[in-house]
């Protein structure tokens, strides 16, 4: 069976601040956010088959920053819906302008977000009767309730998954059952009512009415991992496929995550 791992994406439109994709408007004057997915090796420990995933995406339904005395900074709310954040552009993505007033200072020990759905594509090999055939799985999975994206509204645990493959392309869409809790080599995730929440330890200084850069990369190597069955027909080191049967997939989400505070 598909077992969902935790995957992520990030931050946005923070609540009465302005922000895009483009230049800050001010940047001496405000605290610009940023995302972008790092590829440097990590050194795998826990015995899984793995892969880097490709056009790797998520919707981020709200980001929160937790001190060392419990207190919380919500850097975004987005509910109802969601913001789509690409963890594959080769430049950062600014997700927020934040105002000075609006920096909550303290130290930052914690950080949890909110995902709705991530999107993604892997090497796999579709089994049929005796044949195999290599190919490429795009997934789709909504890992909340409510799940805003493509237009359309999404129940927790729908997916859609599409093969491409020589002569063979194939689509399936259903449910799968979303677990209670999952983890990643440094972060892990809870079903919270309805909302997967994803909890990653951070190390982070904020002094009061910060103005330069936040930045956040999130380490995505070989971070697709699953267990090889070594049924027939199978290949140790292949992402072996035959819906609705699949090699379970044990993890998917950021190895690690760096923040960093840059000010000025």
């Amino acid at each position: 069976m598909w077992k969902l791992g935790c995957v992520v994406g990030l931050l946005a439109l923070v609540s009465g601040c302005g922000g895009s994709d483009g230049e800050a408007t001010s940047p001496a004057t405000e605290l610009r956010v940023s995302m972008v997915g790092a590829y440097d090796a990590y050194p795998h420990q826990d015995g899984l088959t793995g892969q880097t995933a490709r056009e790797v995406s998520a919707g981020v339904r709200s980001l929160e920053l937790i001190d060392d005395a419990g207190g919380v900074w919500t850097v975004l709310d987005a509910s109802p819906a969601n913001v789509s954040v690409s963890y594959t552009d080769a430049q950062p993505t600014t997700l927020a302008i934040i105002g000075p007033s609006q920096v909550r200072p303290g130290h930052y020990v914690k950080a949890r977000l909110v995902q709705d759905w991530s999107r993604f594509e892997v090497d796999a090999t579709l089994h049929q009767a005796s044949t195999a055939t290599p190919g490429r799985l795009r997934a789709l999975m909504a890992t909340s309730d409510a799940a805003q994206v493509d237009g359309q509204t999404l129940k927790q645990g729908h997916f859609r998954h599409v093969f491409v493959g020589a002569g063979a392309d194939r689509s399936w869409e259903g449910a799968f059952p979303v677990p209670k809790h999952s983890s990643t080599a440094e972060a892990e995730a809870f079903d919270e009512s309805g909302r997967w929440a994803v909890y990653f330890p951070i190390d982070l200084q904020v002094p009061a009415g910060a103005t330069g850069t936040l930045s956040l990369r999130v380490n995505l190597d070989q971070a697709f991992r699953w267990s090889d069955l070594g049924s027939p027909g199978y290949s140790s080191g292949a992402y072996d496929i035959a819906p609705p049967l699949y090699e379970p997939v044990e993890q998917f989400g950021g190895n690690r995550f760096d923040l960093e505070i840059v000010t000025r």
